[in-house]
């Protein structure tokens, strides 16, 4: 058994260089969707972003980077005119309560755009939508082929302009609306097989705009032919008057979604598939050699016993770090790490999307109550955007700590 290891070994690392070898080329297309304001790779969104003023000049350009609900110091807030929200993204991953921040902006006046090829469920609930998808699974890792394009149709009316279908033989990469509640919601666009992929839904003084492809604004799409005037009819719904344009970035990089990075030599060899597969092949040959090996040389393993819960101990020891260095946003920062691993160690939870789910199901297996979660909760989204965080806050976030750790 152990002879057969270095051939197993030398295979494996024959087959990664060959797939290497099979899988460089020069100038390579860069087909990663980042739907970035900053890149001018394909599927970036340089060319939406710095058009924006063309179509707005009277308005000043702002860049978000915090939830809906944290915006007391936010520069939008202090703009009493009508203001457009504009938000691309792979998923628009919103909780309820920052959906009701959401309503309760565009309820006093403004515009939210949202172009994402997929929505959190409460998005779904609340905008009264079901979606399909074009690219099931993980779209990311589709092959790029010269069948998958896509095509983006404006309806007549509002738009009477021609052309009102635009297509570019890029990534699809989009879905459509299978359900919408028309009392509500009027159509705006079409996929290229007539299924509705653009709507608005009017909310007191102003509107959501909800987009489900959102590489249409990609600088691939907006450059090919004439394709940079279904953007400008897109946004020209929106009032020429506006005082400022928020390009919103929280839910691009939201944590609850899996953002793709920039590829490593062992991604771009995982995209061709004849390689994939031979990995996939050799990967199950060594299991089952691995699995049949234990098999044959069982042995009795001491039993260990269970860790002990010195979750309080750690987190009185973290407390006299506050006394050595003074710098509270760091320690908070440990106790929230602290606190989402020993969530994730013992209820088995992940606390990447602490929303209103999260607390119940929490509070559930804890015993704690949902009043006490709930604050831990806020504070740990208050430590990650505060700039720096005063002795009386880090008091409080102990204590509630403190609280959780008893109870549990």
């Amino acid at each position: 058994m152990k002879k057969a290891i270095p051939y197993i070994i030398g295979f494996l690392v024959l087959l990664l260089f060959f797939g290497f070898l099979s899988g460089t080329k020069k100038n390579k297309f860069d087909h990663r969707v980042t739907l970035d304001r900053k890149d001018k790779i394909p599927y970036g969104t340089f060319v939406a972003f710095e058009s924006l003023p063309q179509l707005f000049p009277h308005a000043k350009l702002l860049i978000n980077k915090t939830a809906p609900g944290f915006w007391e110091n936010h520069p939008s807030d202090q703009d009493r005119g009508r203001q457009i929200m504009v938000i691309i993204c792979r998923e628009f991953n919103a909780s309820n309560a920052e959906l009701t921040e959401l309503f309760h902006y565009v309820s006093n006046g403004n515009d939210v755009f949202i172009s994402a090829y997929d929505l959190s469920n409460a998005a779904f609930k609340f905008f009264h939508v079901d979606i399909t998808y074009s690219d099931p699974g993980f779209p990311g890792m589709d092959n790029f082929t010269a069948f998958d394009t896509l095509t983006a149709t404006l309806s007549q009316p509002p738009f009477s302009a021609a052309p009102h279908q635009f297509t570019y033989p890029g990534r699809k990469f989009n879905s459509w609306f299978n359900s919408l509640d028309t009392s509500m919601t009027y159509m705006l666009g079409t996929t290229g097989d007539d299924k509705a992929s653009f709507i608005r839904l009017r909310a007191g003084e102003g509107s959501f705009f909800i987009h489900t492809a959102p590489l249409a604004f990609s600088n691939y799409f907006l450059l090919y032919q004439d394709n940079i005037k279904y953007y400008n009819q897109v946004f020209s719904l929106m009032d020429k008057d506006a005082t400022s344009i928020v390009w919103d970035e929280y839910y691009l990089h939201n944590p609850g979604i899996n953002k793709q990075s920039a590829p490593s030599p062992l991604r771009v060899l995982l995209e061709q598939p004849a390689f994939r597969a031979a990995l996939l092949t050799a990967i199950i040959a060594l299991a089952i050699y691995v699995l049949l090996g234990m098999k044959r040389n069982q042995r009795y393993q001491p039993e260990i016993a269970p860790p002990v819960n010195d979750s309080l101990e750690f987190v009185k020891t973290i407390g006299q770090l506050y006394f050595q260095k003074g710098d509270n946003k760091n320690l908070c920062q440990k106790m929230s790490a602290h606190f989402g691993e020993f969530v994730y160690r013992r209820f088995q939870m992940q606390s990447g999307v602490m929303d209103e789910n999260f607390v119940n199901r929490l509070s559930q297996k804890s015993g704690c109550p949902p009043k006490t979660i709930r604050a831990i909760t806020e504070y740990i989204g208050f430590i990650q955007q505060a700039p720096q965080i005063h002795d009386r806050q880090v008091i409080e976030f102990y204590d509630l700590l403190n609280q959780f750790y008893k109870t549990v």
